[in-house]
């Protein structure tokens, strides 16, 4: 009798264990459902952002080119400041004028005033007519040379292919040693040509060919499809070329080097270079007679040669940070043009 009530026992263990197993399994099964639907959920929710995104980015776009679509302007990268070695991207200036002003008086042949960072342009001339541009050239010769050189790089200076009849110089003389930072400064203040052929010389991948290749490159880089450059310096040389147009933008990327912008600000320095292991130096002046005229002039770069008349590219910065860049080619009151184009803008603004 008491075997039989063990086997009943032992049954009804048995029952439980089975009735547990079956439980445990149930419970994982609800619980890997659970987490299914969990990641489900997971899935969709994210599936929804990423389309919630593409969404407003593709309604942005819409909105941007419905706004703007009539609306050229000028597009300037925003290069790091601690770098003297910058990705020179494209600009673009609009072929629209936005704000003409047809009762400016300049006597200019070339004319462009235009604001780089809307591209809104002021008023123009004539602004895709090829013409030479002197000196303005050596803003391209800077550029490239501080994306292929260290500002502390001394180069030996070689006097190959600097015309006998260039008279504005430093007169460096063939084995002297300057560095590159005092090259620039020669070049974007006094505007002294043997400093642009000497950088050309000392170019590392070509010597003075390749660097003039390399310069013409980087204008098509940039969007100056309407300029050549046949030497460093913009010493009158048969078939150089820019436009007002072109040199807006070759301003618009230079005044992205914070080297550049603090060197044709200056209005004097001093040139050191060794001769003869002699230590020589030049106090220089700037040629750009609006140099601290007014508290928005940030400089930037005079030209003069006889095929080019006398030329200058301005730089202007306002309080509010609103910018404006001034093309004269060819003009014989070059200064007085500028002065004119920059407050007919101010009163605008």
């Amino acid at each position: 009798m008491s075997s039989e009530k063990e086997r009943e026992q032992i049954k009804g263990k048995r029952y439980d264990e089975k009735l547990f197993k079956q439980a445990y399994r149930a419970a994982i099964q609800a619980k890997a459902l659970e987490e299914r639907l969990r990641r489900r959920k997971q899935i969709l929710k994210f599936v929804g952002i990423v389309f919630l995104l593409i969404f407003l980015v593709l309604a942005t776009i819409f909105f941007l080119r419905f706004f703007n679509g009539t609306q050229d302007y000028i597009e300037t990268g925003n290069y790091p400041a601690e770098s003297i070695f910058l990705p020179i991207t494209g600009e673009e200036i609009s072929k629209s004028v936005l704000l003409q002003v047809p009762s400016v008086d300049v006597k200019a042949q070339g004319v462009l005033a235009v604001n780089p960072a809307n591209g809104n342009i002021i008023y123009q001339r004539e602004m895709h007519e090829r013409l030479p541009v002197a000196s303005l050239t050596k803003i391209m010769t800077v550029i490239v040379t501080l994306e292929n050189f260290n500002l502390d790089d001394v180069v030996e200076v070689s006097v190959e292919n600097m015309p006998e009849s260039v008279n504005w110089s430093l007169k460096l003389k063939e084995g002297d040693k300057i560095t590159v930072s005092n090259l620039i400064k020669a070049m974007l203040i006094p505007s002294f040509n043997d400093a642009a052929y000497a950088i050309a010389n000392a170019y590392p991948n070509g010597g003075y060919v390749g660097f003039v290749k390399e310069m013409n490159r980087r204008a098509k880089v940039i969007g100056m499809n309407n300029t050549l450059f046949v030497n460093p310096s913009g010493w009158d040389e048969e078939g150089a070329y820019s436009t007002a147009y072109d040199i807006a933008i070759l301003t618009s990327v230079a005044r992205k080097y914070p080297y550049i912008v603090d060197t044709v600000s200056q209005t004097s320095e001093t040139i050191y270079w060794s001769s003869n292991d002699d230590l020589v130096s030049e106090k220089v002046r700037t040629t750009n007679l609006l140099a601290n005229t007014t508290k928005y002039v940030k400089g930037f770069k005079t030209g003069i040669t006889d095929l080019s008349g006398p030329c200058f590219v301005g730089y202007f910065v306002y309080s509010d940070n609103d910018e404006l860049i001034t093309v004269v080619l060819n003009s014989k009151q070059r200064f007085e043009d500028t002065k004119l184009l920059e407050s007919v803008y101010r009163l605008k603004r």
